[in-house]
């Protein structure tokens, strides 16, 4: 029998969310397709964009009246991507002793990357920086060996950002596929973020959502139960129709 407290009101129940309606009470009820999303916003899930909602609506084989997807905002404070990358392995780990914050992720790509990948990251920053399309605050010609960007890539905050580069790394560390939709308000653009990077069946899948192209939230989808983490049979039909995946 599994238990775990996600909140003091909140837990998950032989794989099932329930929720305690009452402080003083003892009794939990099951959270629904209907309300999922009043209950979890005390974790901090809110429904995703009504735009993104219509367009996955078009994609189900069921109109839901409430949608079942989810987005959560993992801070921002420079490290958005790496939280968001964090909580979803959190999820996957959470009948273990692993606890991942967003350094953890960070650490773990700059031990990772190897002299072959520098060489291509560190040139191709070079090249963004000469056409004056960089925009972070190191500067990569100051970056003088891979210790030194090893060091760039640990340092949390607002020095390095995880950029489509950085993912296609982190994607071969973790053997997932990261999946990422777009959101800017400002042009109403929706769409499919190209991470270049092929999809692979074998591995399990974390779907993000860039929000004004700068701002990373994780998604989720809600089923008996918030999935920000999903084995390949785990992944919602609307989801595998967006990004033209094997049915």
């Amino acid at each position: 029998m599994e238990e775990y407290y996600l909140t003091d009101n909140i837990r998950l129940f032989n794989d099932k969310m329930e929720y305690r309606t009452d402080r003083k009470d003892t009794i939990f009820v099951p959270i629904k397709k209907h309300n999922w999303h009043h209950i979890l916003n005390e974790y901090g899930w809110q429904k995703i964009y009504k735009s993104w909602i219509i367009i996955l609506n078009k994609l189900s084989d069921k109109k839901e009246k409430n949608s079942p997807f989810g987005m959560m905002d993992c801070e921002s404070d420079g490290d958005c991507f790496f939280h968001c990358i964090a909580s979803a392995l959190n999820e996957r780990d959470r009948n273990t002793d692993k606890y991942y914050i967003s350094d953890d992720i960070r650490k773990l790509i700059s031990d990772n990357i190897t002299l072959d990948q520098y060489k291509i990251m560190i040139s191709t920053y070079r090249i963004m920086k000469d056409a004056d399309d960089f925009s972070e605050e190191w500067d990569p010609y100051q970056i003088d060996s891979i210790d030194d960007f090893k060091a760039t890539i640990a340092t949390s905050g607002h020095v390095y950002w995880g950029d489509f580069m950085l993912l296609q790394i982190l994607s071969g560390i973790l053997k997932i596929n990261i999946f990422i939709l777009t959101t800017n308000e400002y042009t109403n653009d929706y769409s499919v973020y190209n991470t270049l990077t092929d999809y692979k069946r074998e591995y399990d899948n974390i779907f993000l959502l860039l929000e004004n192209d700068c701002h990373f939230k994780l998604l989720g989808h809600f089923k008996e139960k918030m999935i920000s983490y999903f084995e390949t049979d785990e992944i919602p039909i609307e989801l595998k129709r967006l990004f033209k995946l094997k049915e």
